[in-house]
């Protein structure tokens, strides 16, 4: 019998709010890359101790955003055009598996979730809230591969669920074409409803493609393009 349970994402940790600021200001190339990452200044910028700060640069480092050295602490790496690729290449890998597990079981239940979040999207463009339409977006890919009823698949992605939910609230407060984003959601609930499996990974392939497009431009653009710099000793001011 099948009891793989995943429920809801945990409820959001002290250091994952640290790492949701800082990783955002180093996408958007407001941490630039070779800049020191103090602990102390961190800790008093966030009014927060040491230990959650630490646990927020060790998570950055994961992501490939930061690298720690030994008795010299945490430097911002950046994020380029190839890191972008990068991290929707393996969203493309991920995500087409899991909606071809989905479209073969999805369940009413799971639809009303997908609907749900979708839903929350269109509500958000039409009141032009564009900076509520991520998280209902990242939850709308988290939920197909919840659908897919693998353990593993979840494994997989929810280490990059943090970037995907950056780039999301990045690219759906900058993209003009968010109408056309939210249609192909809801083409997406209609095709996993239908079980046409094909056709799902066709539509998530355009999806994910337009996502990396825009993103891109986001990061080419001169209000955010990001230059090299010696390193020097920043908080996140």
């Amino acid at each position: 019998m099948d009891t793989f349970d995943p429920g809801l994402a945990p409820r959001v940790a002290l250091w994952e709010s640290i790492v949701a600021v800082v990783r955002r200001a180093i996408i958007l190339g407001e941490l630039q890359p070779g800049l020191h990452l103090e602990e102390p200044a961190l800790a008093e910028k966030f009014g927060v101790s040491r230990i959650p700060v630490r646990e927020a640069l060790t998570r950055l480092a994961h992501e490939g955003l930061v690298r720690l050295e030994p008795r010299r602490g945490a430097f911002v790496i950046g994020v380029t055009p190839d890191d972008v690729h990068d991290i929707y290449d393996l969203r493309l890998l991920i995500e087409t598996h899991a909606i071809r597990r989905a479209a073969r079981r999805a369940d009413p239940a799971g639809i009303v979730l997908l609907q749900a979040h979708a839903d929350q999207m269109v509500d958000a463009v039409r009141l032009n809230h564009l900076d509520r339409v991520a998280e209902p977006d990242v939850k709308f890919h988290r939920q197909i591969v919840v659908m897919a009823g693998s353990q593993r698949l979840l494994a997989a992605w929810d280490p990059i669920g943090g970037l995907v939910a950056t780039f999301l609230s990045i690219t759906n407060t900058t993209h003009r074409d968010m109408p056309r984003a939210a249609a192909s959601h809801q083409r997406l609930i209609r095709l996993l409803e239908a079980g046409e499996a094909d056709a799902a990974v066709a539509e998530l392939h355009a999806h994910l493609d337009n996502g990396e497009s825009v993103m891109r431009r986001v990061l080419a653009s001169p209000s955010t393009m990001m230059v090299g710099s010696s390193e020097r000793k920043v908080g996140v001011g």
